[in-house]
């Protein structure tokens, strides 16, 4: 039998206000949602994310310090009520210890687990082109720090969070161009890619570009820990400068025989020897002159503020790494704030709409080619004990 007309249209309205109440009750709104994969699952108010780097090992400093970063990131994030009241950004940290295998296995678990919203991926060039196939496959938000080499940032779901080392060179070259040192000697790490590649190819063409001469060139392997062979034969031919491109606690040992062997001229490095990392060289480095995507010696006023809250929290001023970190935690944050979900899928669509329209973070103007983004770079001198800043 028929259901009368009046009668039909308040079991449908009942209906109705039930399905609402039940997709309320379900985390149909805004803030508390779940998040579901297909990216309209509303901001979850636990949001849990996993940190995959190196925390140990020879580039253990990029990795920590970039935990330190996301760390005071989510705090603000939190305290601010920036993706609404009571939503928490939680971060599971795992260690790869320098191994791709490791890096291989834990992005697999993470992947695998569907609580886990976005991975921050290894900060070693290697791991991060291993994983980054597996990641785009899978459809999981990944932002990496530093691992500047090609193959990193290879499709939607994969993001970097510090610009290219080469992108950023370029202020570099026209130092030694600009202060009159165009014979120039190139010391780098064949094996780490970011180095390869400055090494091999960038810095060459800005040589060019500048009017430099490269007058030698040295290739060694990240498990060389002698120098005395190439300090030796640079010293002996005089350049006007060194462009030294190798891990930190390399660039010690290389500092330190260069001016045994008698080495005068200028050496300029990377940020890999930012922030104090080469004070273990003592007088020998001296005089170094790098350039990096942030300084705890920059004047804006996001970035005294971060070195100021950093400072609180640990104890020391942030390096380079913390910096990317806090920036990349931002990223991702503003990203699902801007497309209203913690899913995956939203995580992905936000981050990718914040970077065509880029924002200002501690690093700077922040702009983006892409997932890859980029910054303008300042180049600074260690004096032996401290930073100081030498461009703008």
């Amino acid at each position: 039998m028929g259901v009368p007309g009046t009668r039909r249209r308040l079991l449908k309205a009942t209906a109705a206000l039930a399905g609402i109440a039940l997709l309320a009750a379900c985390g149909g709104t805004q803030t508390g949602a779940s998040g579901a994969s297909g990216g309209s699952g509303g901001i979850a108010s636990d949001i849990k994310l996993m940190g995959i780097y190196d925390t140990t090992g020879p580039v253990a400093y990029a990795g920590v310090g970039a935990s330190k970063g996301m760390k005071l990131a989510m705090e603000e994030i939190e305290t601010q009520g920036f993706l609404g009241k009571g939503v928490k950004l939680s971060l599971k940290e795992v260690d790869t210890a320098n191994a791709i295998e490791r890096a291989s296995s834990e992005v697999s678990r993470a992947i695998a687990d569907p609580e886990i919203k976005a991975i921050f991926g290894p900060v070693s060039s290697q791991q991060a082109a291993t994983v980054a196939p597996m990641v785009e496959q899978a459809k999981v938000p990944t932002i990496f720090n530093q691992a500047g080499s090609d193959g990193v940032v290879i499709g939607d779901y994969t993001f970097r969070g510090t610009a290219p080392m080469y992108s950023y060179y370029d202020i570099a070259a026209k130092y030694l161009a600009d202060h009159g040192l165009k014979n120039v000697a190139v010391l780098y790490n064949g094996t780490y890619p970011t180095f390869a590649e400055i090494g091999q190819k960038e810095f060459p063409r800005l040589a060019k570009e500048h009017g430099l001469t490269i007058s030698s060139s040295y290739a060694v392997q990240s498990n060389t820990q002698d120098f005395t062979a190439q300090a030796q034969e640079i010293a002996a031919k005089k350049p006007d400068a060194v462009v030294m491109l190798l891990i930190a606690p390399q660039s010690v040992t290389a500092l330190t025989q260069l001016d045994q062997a008698g080495y005068k001229g200028q050496t300029m490095a990377t940020s890999v020897q930012a922030a104090g990392n080469v004070s273990q060289a003592g007088e020998h480095a001296a005089g170094l002159v790098y350039p990096v995507d942030f300084s705890a010696v920059q004047d804006s006023e996001l970035a005294v503020k971060f070195v100021e809250n950093f400072k609180k929290k640990y104890g020391k001023a942030p390096d380079a790494y913390a910096a990317e970190g806090y920036d990349s935690m931002w990223w991702l944050a503003r990203g699902i704030k801007a497309s209203g979900d913690s899913s995956r899928e939203g995580i992905r669509k936000g981050m990718q709409q914040v970077a065509k329209e880029g924002f200002e973070g501690v690093m700077g103007d922040l702009t983006f080619e892409g997932n890859d983004i980029r910054v303008k770079g300042v180049l600074v001198k260690w004096d032996g004990s401290k930073e100081q800043l030498v461009t703008k």
